[in-house]
């Protein structure tokens, strides 16, 4: 595999959809840097700071990374936060989509890099994507709304508990509403979000992007996967299915913070701690019911359903 040309991949996702044992997969390729969420991170601590009254630049060249640190601190001090709050952990370059653009604009030649990121985090911001000079070859994954919308609600309830935004009060099971009671998720944060940019890919970059789907990959995870890397110029090897169980090899991500090793382990793991510590692709859980769906996951998945279908038509199919 070693003397594979090198690619430049995006992975443009939906919550819930196994992108983070893709990437801890893709992790095993030789010469490759995987990155890990950077525009949605930066989407997120945007909205999460704008609640705390910060405003981020829109440009690299006005961000000052050094003041924005020193600022949260003193935020911070005295708060629960306090002892989660590692500034000297932060890759600061990547706080910010321009950041982001920039880098992704500018890499080694020789240097294979592959980026699983969350749609939403370009929402209203193409502008700040990298240019089609940069070589980067878009693709995304997608998964049915009646097995997404599911198992993002329980992982927003218990993130809510674990880590409340200020003045929030803890979210009750029974009434939690996840169209609208979580103070980061919007309207069109997730399929509409996937699907403008994949619209936005095929009119001026892709006419053809690559889709995969997530449960036809953990269902044959070989015959997609192998088939996913030759559309996309990726060396494969039947060895990628299976790879440490040790979740050290998220340390080697580019990404703002540390996912492992800190004192935010605990909140993290709620989001990513089974795929931390996968070692292969395993089968989906069998769909929930309609009839045992929350109303608020009913709501979710009728208005994105049409998203997804759409999408789902163009898959790799296998």
């Amino acid at each position: 595999m070693t003397d594979q040309k090198p690619f430049r991949v995006v992975l443009w996702c939906v919550p819930r959809t196994a992108s983070t044992a893709i990437a801890k997969c893709l992790t095993a390729l030789d010469n490759t840097q995987v990155w890990f969420d950077p525009y949605g991170i930066a989407a997120m601590q945007e909205s999460s700071l704008k609640m705390m009254a910060v405003e981020m630049p829109k440009s690299w060249d006005e961000f000052r990374p050094q003041e924005l640190l020193t600022k949260l601190g003193a935020m911070v001090k005295g708060t629960p936060l306090e002892e989660k709050f590692k500034p000297e952990l932060y890759d600061t370059s990547v706080w910010v989509r321009d950041g982001c653009r920039r880098q992704l604009e500018a890499l080694p030649a020789g240097k294979s890099v592959f980026v699983k990121d969350m749609a939403y985090g370009v929402t209203g911001h193409l502008d700040l994507l990298p240019s089609k000079a940069s070589g980067l070859r878009h693709t995304f994954l997608i998964r049915d709304p009646a097995r997404m919308f599911p198992s993002w609600r329980k992982i927003l309830i218990e993130t809510m508990k674990a880590m409340p935004m200020p003045g929030q009060k803890p979210p009750d099971e029974a009434t939690f509403d996840l169209t609208t009671d979580h103070p980061l998720v919007r309207p069109g944060m997730t399929y509409k979000c996937q699907y403008n940019l994949w619209k936005y890919v095929k009119e001026n970059l892709d006419p053809n992007p690559v889709v995969i789907d997530t449960d036809d990959l953990l269902a044959a995870p070989a015959a997609v996967l192998s088939r996913y890397f030759k559309e996309c110029g990726m060396p494969w090897d039947e060895k990628l299915l299976k790879w440490d169980a040790s979740a050290d090899v998220v340390k080697k991500w580019k990404t703002l913070f540390p996912l492992v090793g800190t004192p935010n382990d605990d909140t993290i793991k709620i989001s990513y701690g089974k795929a931390f510590a996968s070692s292969s692709f395993t089968a989906s859980a069998p769909k929930i019911p309609r009839s045992e769906m929350t109303p608020d996951v009913i709501k979710a998945v009728d208005e994105t359903s049409a998203y997804y279908n759409e999408m789902a038509a163009t898959k790799i199919r296998v």
